[in-house]
């Protein structure tokens, strides 16, 4: 009967290590690169030295909102996608 008093309390006790005691996961927005880290990438600048996508090339992004009133209920956070491939690239917020 110890043995199994011993196993559950073994039980209770990695359960509480190991899986109660992770950090909160990052968001999806929060894993993004900011721009300064975008632009440090191999491929996020032309031979012109514009900033393009480094997926296709394309110079032309669109920003947008993120939509998620959890992680952004003061609208201030904010992601950029280029226009051709649609791939996210980089997040922004503004204060």
């Amino acid at each position: 009967m110890t043995e199994y008093i011993m196993l559950a309390i073994i039980m209770v006790f990695m359960y509480f290590v190991l899986i109660r005691n992770k950090s909160t996961p990052k968001t999806d927005w929060e894993s993004l690169p900011s721009l300064t880290e975008y632009q440090k990438t191999k491929k996020s600048s032309s031979e012109q030295g514009k900033l393009c996508c480094q997926h296709c090339g394309h110079h032309e992004t669109i920003e947008r909102s993120l939509n998620s009133e959890k992680e952004n209920p003061t609208k201030n956070k904010f992601y950029h996608a280029c226009t051709c491939c649609k791939v996210v690239l980089w997040r922004s917020q503004r204060q």
